[in-house]
């Protein structure tokens, strides 16, 4: 760095600030509220988070709900969920009880989805859940490992001569990075699917009892989080994936129905390559859409403007690192993300870690976006231009056969397309592909 008006530590702490994949704990002083003031991430008075909370609040404890929440990797759902959290538990009117699970603790992101796995993963944290709430130690007490060891010794698996006490938690976490083990786990279970899928909901239902008792909560509460994460790192896995998916969302969606609330994310192009999604769950599933930045014609929307603007600003010196006059530079990478506060932050990072000198000059601002850019535009194939172009035109979830649409849900899963809600729901192509001859190439067709 040459004449950088940013010591080393101050730079350091910019970076880490911007990270894109570190949902924020309620109240921390980096969060904007997208909901306030004037609307840019959906219509006054229809938050994602406000309808859950509804549907949760105005139903009785005898009435549990099963519902949906998803949204792009990087928009802000874990932060979502955990903004809920809290506004349940300080309900002032119906004491809430709330159990965060997040299966990242137990899967990696390119495993199958399995119902076996979701079902044995949600006894474990509800029944740990309540151990604590009664004041134990769920480390101390193996509570449902230990029934769910005596299950598995009633099947097949070869758990190779080892007692509990050498097994203890890795029945539960060992299944994440052992693969083998993972299998043998599933297979196990599934050879005596019924009566497994019957305990474990016994095993859940006796838990939430516990979890009222013990906290005098009236309603129980279960956030999950960490089941729409299934992106394949290789092209021949997809199909495998995403079958898995539609297997536990929509086979199994009567077993994801808990005895107390539920709320599950869930892989957002699944939302349309089924259409008969929602009639599963007690609500149509709440989607988290981009930040508005421009009109469906183009015209630039200024309050996602100012609200991205302060999403920066709550993590570093905008002014220092955009210049005071932003519009070629922090309003380029605005208009570059489309809204998506993931690709936004990358970019301003990506600023941090390469300019020469601050403020930013737009040739380097030109140069993050072409190289942002880059990635998605490889991502593009011959096979998704015309649907690209007619998005891009008509702004329209596409009709037409079940091929036409599950390539919609794919172009959504490659972020190639991003969604927006602002009355009605809508869509565009990713402003980064726009620009790609192919696009091009197409738009100039569809006009002529």
């Amino acid at each position: 760095m040459q004449d950088a008006p940013i010591d080393l530590r101050r730079l350091q702490h910019f970076i880490k600030q911007c990270d894109p994949n570190q949902p924020l704990e309620p109240g921390d002083p980096r969060y904007v509220d997208f909901d306030a003031g004037q609307p840019v991430r959906g219509s006054s008075g229809a938050r994602c988070i406000d309808q859950i909370e509804r549907t949760i609040v105005f139903n009785e404890p005898t009435s549990p709900v099963c519902l949906l929440f998803t949204g792009f990797p990087g928009s802000g759902k874990t932060t979502e969920l955990r903004r809920l959290q809290r506004r349940l538990e300080e309900n002032k009117l119906t004491p809430f009880h709330v159990v965060m699970v997040d299966f990242q603790d137990y899967r990696t992101e390119p495993t199958p989805l399995s119902i076996l796995e979701t079902l044995r993963v949600l006894a474990f944290e509800l029944d740990r859940a309540a151990t604590r709430a009664e004041g134990r130690d769920p480390d101390a007490e193996p509570g449902y490992l230990k029934r769910f060891y005596d299950f598995l010794k009633t099947t097949q698996i070869d758990l190779k001569g080892l007692g509990f006490a050498q097994l203890g938690a890795t029945l539960m976490f060992e299944a994440k990075g052992n693969h083998s083990f993972r299998k043998q786990l599933e297979d196990a279970l599934a050879s005596r699917f019924q009566v497994f899928v019957q305990d474990a909901q016994e095993a859940m239902a006796e838990a939430v009892v516990r979890l009222r008792r013990a906290t005098h909560a009236q309603q129980i509460v279960v956030l999950v989080d960490g089941l729409e994460k299934v992106t394949p790192l290789r092209e021949e896995d997809r199909e495998m994936l995403e079958a898995s998916a539609e297997t536990v969302f929509v086979e199994h969606a009567a077993r994801l129905r808990l005895p107390c609330h539920v709320v599950y994310t869930f892989p957002l192009w699944l939302r349309f390559r089924h259409t008969q999604l929602d009639s599963f769950y007690h609500r149509p599933a709440q989607i988290l859409p981009m930040v508005k930045v421009a009109d469906p014609d183009g015209v630039t929307y200024a309050p996602g403007y100012t609200k991205l603007t302060d999403l920066v600003g709550k993590r570093l010196d905008v002014d220092v690192v955009f210049g005071q006059d932003r519009r070629e530079t922090l309003d380029r990478l605005i208009a570059a993300s489309g809204g998506f506060t993931r690709d936004l932050l990358r970019m301003v990072r990506e600023v941090l870690w390469s300019a020469n000198t601050f403020p930013v000059d737009a040739e380097t601002i030109r140069q993050i976006i072409a190289r942002t850019a880059e990635g998605y535009v490889m991502a593009i194939r011959d096979s998704h231009a015309d649907l690209l172009a007619e998005i891009a035109q008509t702004h329209k979830l596409p009709r037409g056969d079940d091929g036409r649409v599950a390539l919609f849900g794919r172009l959504l899963q490659l972020y190639l397309v991003l969604a927006y809600r602002n009355g009605e729901p809508w869509f565009d192509v990713h402003p980064l592909v726009r620009g790609a001859p192919i696009m091009q190439e197409r738009l100039a067709g569809k006009k002529a």
